[in-house]
């Protein structure tokens, strides 16, 4: 077994990730739940380990693209239910600024 010097940054990578996301889950922030929670221990446990224990070494090169797609996938859904949010709570306002 061979720890090449991307395999620890993409193990330090999928930490960070899924640190972040049980701060997140713990501070109660909006949108998250115990699914998101699950789904992204889960899925960058998955890589970390895979990156950890490669069976050759173009896997880590293959699971660092799905480290870099996942992470832009999970980037943009929560720029667009910040975006949803955002939206209601204006739609909302003009609404009631109407029934005054």
């Amino acid at each position: 077994m061979s720890i090449t010097f991307l395999s620890i940054l993409l193990l330090l990578f999928t930490f960070y990730l899924i640190g972040e996301r049980i701060v997140r889950f713990i501070r109660k922030e909006q949108n998250q739940s115990v699914f998101k929670l699950v789904a992204t221990i889960f899925i960058w446990g998955g890589i970390s380990y895979i990156a950890l224990f490669p069976i050759h070494n173009s896997n880590t090169l293959i699971f660092f693209g799905f480290i870099v797609v996942f992470f832009i996938l999970f980037r943009l859904l929560s720029i667009l239910e910040k975006n949803e949010r955002l939206l209601t709570e204006i739609i909302r306002k003009e609404a009631l600024k109407d029934l005054k």
